[in-house]
């Protein structure tokens, strides 16, 4: 899902229609200048109107096309970790097919080197000292259980041998395998920036025309900003969207995010993901949720990390490019705590905030994530409650 942080024009044409038409034209008469005042600031607010709603439905377009291509990343990255996962096991596989030709060689060489140190001569002399029919039938057994064993030996080191090479040219197909789907993954990465760059512009653009009409809303009655705050709540309610818990979408901007909530991951050992991975370009503004207590949390797995701790529970904000401020310290909803990137094991993927939702008391029936997950660990799905406030 992307963020569009807008309100539809359809709602505010219903604005226009209540408030200008009912609110002011259904008054007592008012002077001739009031009243072309009033007719001039309608006319601009219905030309504002037009604009938001086209820009708006370019957005939702970028927003489909983006949340589309964050779900195929979230693909591509779990096919990518799999086949990591092969690697492994066939380089593991290769070294103990590696360790045994080894072994098997030394056994051949230090048999060939008694051989030598013995003479060529030394079987012949070993039967010509029997000292009865008996003594040679004995002694001819253990000089061909000798050379059976040498044939066995050698047999061996060649099928370990070839199995070396079936081996190292599985790991090649691999390892072209993952560059394939590296590459892959390098093509939705660029289409996804190019479409969160075009709905940055498009938000910054809409932004802009937002605070021009929202003055001329002020300007025409406190009735607009009831209608808008109706809409938005009506909105969020028919989404079925988890309200109450966050008040700021922890990315700062345009963000693109799907609900992978639970899919396998193996960096670091094999495990399932505990949060959402939410896509921004680098550098995005990274805030705190709700008021709490921020903290720095780094390491390997989530290179810069940051928590937020609140009334609730907290969340923890992982692969940041930088840190905003000092920590520990008291935050509120909306207060800048780092900056979307790459650092710990997301380096060479997309810029993006790992994100996770650990909550004090686990809800009853938490969101159950596409791949059929609802809890890892302490964290729960954040999706629902990101759909309230990105």
């Amino acid at each position: 899902m992307t963020s569009s942080k807008g309100f539809r024009g359809a709602r505010w044409a219903a604005v226009l229609t209540a408030a200008v038409v009912v609110g002011t034209l259904v008054t007592a008469p008012v002077r001739a200048d009031t009243k072309s005042e009033l007719d001039a600031a309608k006319a601009s607010l219905t030309a504002l109107i037009a604009k938001i709603s086209a820009e708006q439905n370019s957005i939702d377009a970028l927003t489909s096309q983006a949340s589309a291509l964050a779900t195929q990343i979230d693909h591509v990255n779990s096919r990518i970790a799999t086949t990591q996962g092969h690697i492994a096991d066939k380089e593991q596989q290769i070294r103990a097919a590696g360790d045994r030709l080894s072994a098997a060689q030394a056994q051949l060489d230090q048999r060939a080197w008694v051989a030598y140190e013995n003479g060529p001569g030394s079987n012949l002399e070993f039967l010509l000292g029997s000292t009865s029919l008996s003594d040679l039938t004995d002694r001819l057994q253990i000089v061909n259980t000798a050379a059976q064993s040498d044939e066995e030996l050698i047999l061996e080191i060649h099928n370990d041998e070839n199995l070396l090479a079936a081996q190292q040219s599985d790991l090649q197909s691999l390892e072209s395998q993952l560059q394939s789907t590296n590459t892959q993954l390098k093509t939705h990465q660029d289409d996804l920036n190019a479409k969160l760059a075009a709905q940055q512009k498009l938000m910054d653009g809409m932004d802009k025309d937002k605070t021009s009409a929202q003055a001329l809303v002020d300007k025409l009655g406190a009735q607009y900003k009831a209608e808008l705050a109706a809409a938005e709540a009506a909105r969020r309610a028919a989404k079925g969207f988890i309200s109450g818990v966050f008040f700021k979408c922890p990315v700062s901007g345009a963000v693109a995010y799907a609900d992978d909530f639970g899919a396998p991951r193996y960096g670091g050992g094999f495990h399932l993901h505990a949060g959402n991975d939410m896509l921004a370009a680098y550098g995005t503004p990274i805030v705190a949720p709700f008021p709490g207590t921020a903290d720095i949390d780094g390491n390997d797995l989530g290179g810069l990390a940051v928590t937020v701790t609140g009334a609730a529970g907290y969340v923890y904000n992982a692969h940041l490019s930088a840190y905003a401020g000092s920590f520990p310290r008291t935050v509120s909803s909306g207060e800048l705590i780092g900056y979307v990137g790459t650092s710990g094991d997301a380096q060479g993927g997309p810029p993006h905030d790992h994100f996770e939702w650990h909550p004090n008391v686990i809800p009853p029936n938490p969101w159950v994530s596409p791949y059929g997950v609802s809890i890892v660990g302490t964290a729960i799905d954040p999706y629902p409650y990101l759909n309230s406030v990105c």
